[in-house]
């Protein structure tokens, strides 16, 4: 195997794979430096690892192709949701970004995407370099994934009532542009609202990634409507075109559509929220900077709190705040207004 093919093999084992890996290397190392075995024996030995490794992976692979329908989603956390609410037939692909913040000019060219990972390293703040380490092997996993997904198998969007998701509806929708399979869309939020809101006062402002896996399941069992036309896709792909267009930073979900805004539209709102902390205090004193960033997602939780924290860092930069401390990460450091 390849370098590559084995950082790969390793990333996709599971955690009880990873460990049983992890105690076969260290045994046979306690085991060498105790054997009076050659050289060549405990290279053979060694290549034996190797092997498990490639075969592991090789029936990772097969298992995968027994699924039956494929669910692509934005992040993680509602990744995980699916997978433990959905259960073992279900491949589910999440898209290792969040597309509300940074550029996604031409996103489905090579250019676009060296673009927002340049502008995502240069700008935000992410822990364990996983920006430089992580990001871009995932991004281009996942579109492998997608690109091997079988013409015969029908596919799920999920999506929701905010920027970062309503946008990655209309990536996916580009991406899969040649493919005739069967594509379905269910927005968690409308869904959400009909099976467990009861009140009247209207869409609740969730996301994918709030509702657990058994609500998720039965989303999918109850929610799922008619696939869309190739009228409806065609028009989804006309706007993921038109969208990619745009060289702005920042994008939110208002009256039914995706907005764009400048990148500094919530800069009034970050020091309003720094001036009304200052006025509790006896006098005007440090905040941590985590605290600032907490109050104004509480209020802003679709953008992402990696984005206000860079934001605050403009601040800084500007000369609106003060700080003590060093902006490697928001717990590292406070700010107090000028």
């Amino acid at each position: 195997m390849e370098i590559e093919e084995i950082r790969q093999s390793i990333n996709e084992l599971s955690e009880s794979d990873s460990k049983s890996f992890l105690l076969n290397i260290v045994l046979q190392v306690k085991m060498m430096q105790k054997s009076k075995d050659s050289p060549e024996e405990i290279l053979e030995n060694l290549n034996s690892v190797f092997d498990r490794l490639d075969e592991v992976s090789q029936s990772k692979g097969q298992l995968e192709e027994n699924y039956t329908t494929v669910h692509l989603v934005c992040g993680e956390s509602p990744a995980g949701s699916l997978r433990s609410g959905l259960g073992g037939r279900n491949k589910i692909i999440a898209f290792p970004d969040f597309f509300a913040v940074g550029p996604i000019w031409q996103l489905h060219k090579e250019v676009g995407r060296k673009n927002r990972h340049e502008w995502l390293k240069d700008h935000l703040n992410y822990s364990d370099d996983y920006l430089e380490r992580e990001y871009e092997n995932k991004f281009s996993k996942t579109l492998t994934e997608i690109e091997r997904i079988g013409e015969d198998t029908p596919i799920v969007i999920w999506t929701a009532e905010n920027a970062n998701e309503q946008t990655g509806l209309l990536y996916f929708l580009y991406l899969l542009k040649e493919k005739a399979n069967e594509i379905f869309v269910i927005n968690t939020t409308l869904a959400y609202q009909k099976l467990f809101n009861m009140s009247d006062s209207g869409v609740l402002d969730i996301h994918t990634g709030e509702i657990s896996g058994e609500q998720l399941r039965k989303i999918y069992e109850e929610k799922l409507s008619a696939p869309l036309t190739e009228a409806d896709r065609k028009r989804y792909e006309r706007e993921w075109l038109a969208l990619s267009e745009s060289r702005a930073i920042v994008r939110l979900w208002e009256d039914n559509k995706i907005n764009t805004v400048t990148e500094d539209y919530f800069d009034d709102f970050i020091v309003k929220t720094a001036r009304d902390i200052h006025s509790k205090q006896k006098e005007k004193d440090f905040i941590k900077s985590a605290r600032l960033i907490g109050e104004v997602y509480g209020t802003f939780n679709h953008i992402g709190d990696a984005f206000l924290e860079y934001r605050v860092r403009s601040l800084i930069y500007k000369g609106v705040f003060e700080i003590k401390g060093i902006p490697k990460a928001m717990r590292y450091y406070s700010v107090k207004l000028k």
